[in-house]
């Protein structure tokens, strides 16, 4: 026999199994709580190291839901990484499991346990460029994918708070046209992992035209995603003939 209160826990942990974002909010679980959510990726942040009493750490947030409706995922470590070793990408609807509740100011985040699964179940639809000759130099918060041509090693920098950053820059194409990217802060940080020849996909970069080229940025807000399983979907700009 099992007492009421687990009894109750037991079920109150049922009504949390895939809950979608607006579900969760409206369960209102208690902090330490465990859940899993299934819902659309929003936005996926670069990860960041974290450096405390000489251990480096890996953090990424990662954002579910929709406009007026998100929660935040906090993944540290393994499950950080596990974000790019899926490619998982903005607009995909992905299960996450094993999640714990932490409740900050009145409203809840959820951060990975050592039990945390990550699947895609639904790829994005979400429009990626891959035609830079589409592009008119006035987007913001897309996302743009081509294959990287070159790259140059991070070079660091003071910013007015005397924090440490990087920037870096590296031309990617679509096969036809050249873009140069300018990699700011964390973004810049995966120039060290980047080859040419592979591919990359930057989510919320902004792009402009500076004397009719492309000039593409990627900062704090944008997100690296790199892997040859980003092959791009086949048009008329990448068929060679």
């Amino acid at each position: 026999m099992i007492g009421k209160n687990i009894a109750a826990k037991i079920e109150s942990n049922k009504n949390y199994s895939k809950s979608n974002v607006k579900q969760l909010i409206a369960l209102s679980p208690n902090d330490n709580e465990l859940v899993s959510i299934e819902d659309t990726v929003y936005r996926i942040f670069n990860k960041n190291r974290i450096e405390n009493n000489g251990v480096t750490r890996l953090r990424r947030d990662l954002v579910l839901g929709e406009e007026g409706s998100t929660l935040t995922v906090v993944l540290w470590d393994k499950s950080c990484e596990l974000v790019d070793t899926l490619l998982v990408q903005r607009g995909d609807k992905v299960l996450i499991s094993n999640l714990k509740v932490r409740t900050i100011q009145d409203s809840i985040e959820l951060i990975n346990t050592a039990g945390t699964y990550i699947s895609r179940v639904i790829p994005t639809e979400i429009d990626v460029k891959t035609d830079f000759s589409s592009l008119n130099g006035n987007e913001k918060n897309i996302d743009i994918l081509g294959r990287i041509l070159s790259v140059s090693p991070i070079r660091y920098f003071k910013d007015l708070d005397g924090k440490q950053n990087g920037i870096s820059e590296c031309t990617i194409s679509d096969g036809f046209v050249e873009g140069r990217v300018t990699l700011w802060k964390s973004s810049s940080g995966y120039a060290n992992e980047m080859h040419p020849g592979s591919y990359i996909k930057i989510e919320y970069c902004s792009i402009k035209k500076i004397e009719d080229k492309l000039d593409i940025t990627a900062n704090d807000y944008s997100r690296i995603l790199l892997g040859q399983g980003l092959t791009p979907k086949t048009n008329r700009k990448n068929i060679k003939k």
